[in-house]
């Protein structure tokens, strides 16, 4: 099983370890993750708000290196999977999915929580390394969005969209909300316009595919 640090290409499926302090599996200890956007849950804090966030209380990602230097403490599922156990994410212990799971994918918090599960399945089947490339490519459009659509109150939505929404569908709506913005002459600045089209256009694909872009509470 592969440690934090290496970042040597490994067949899907195989295993991810996080880095140094607190006893691992093999007596070593560890301390932070490897792949901090991406929970040991499973969501995907890549795509969090607060990860996107330029303030000073800007959350680094699940168990990010210096977290705990930081001020930031181990939840339910990092103590257990990263700090004891030495797990990149949940998708590498032969017992997930365990009773912590029990009603986790059910409600939301700053992120969506609704595909974590599925998200720690695609690991264990194919591998983090393909996971955490198409979740790059999920942050970079977020990025996007961020920089060309928000008008200072879409930056949740767009989080939403780009954690629930096909990648494919994703590169789409903002072809088209850029395709549309400049055809009707809606200038870069004008930021209240732009997330207006933005919104209709990712809207309109949640509505096709039955997706509700709205964190459940």
């Amino acid at each position: 099983m592969r440690r934090a640090g290496d970042r040597s290409r490994l067949p899907a499926g195989a295993g991810h370890k996080a880095q140094q302090r607190g006893a691992d599996v093999s007596g070593e200890t560890v301390n932070h993750k490897t792949c901090p956007t991406i929970g040991a849950c499973g969501i995907d804090c890549g795509l969090c708000p607060r990860y996107q966030s330029k303030s000073a209380s800007r959350c680094p990602g699940c168990a990010a290196e210096g977290f705990l230097d930081a001020g930031g403490q181990w939840c339910k599922i990092t103590r257990c999977a990263v700090r004891d156990r030495g797990y990149e994410t949940c998708a590498d212990c032969p017992e997930f999915p365990c009773h912590r799971f029990e009603g986790w994918d059910k409600g939301d918090s700053f992120v969506s929580h609704l595909k974590s599960i599925a998200n720690l399945r695609a690991i264990k089947e194919r591998g983090i390394e393909g996971f955490e490339a198409q979740q790059r490519r999920r942050i970079e459009l977020l990025q996007a969005m961020l920089g060309e659509f928000d008008e200072g109150r879409s930056k949740s939505y767009c989080c939403a969209a780009c954690a629930l929404l096909p990648l494919d569908e994703l590169e789409t709506a903002l072809g088209e909300a850029r395709k549309e913005s400049d055809a009707t002459g809606i200038p870069g600045d004008d930021k209240k316009s732009r997330a207006g089209v933005l919104h209709r256009v990712l809207d309109a694909a949640a509505e096709r595919l039955g997706i509700s872009l709205k964190l459940r509470k």
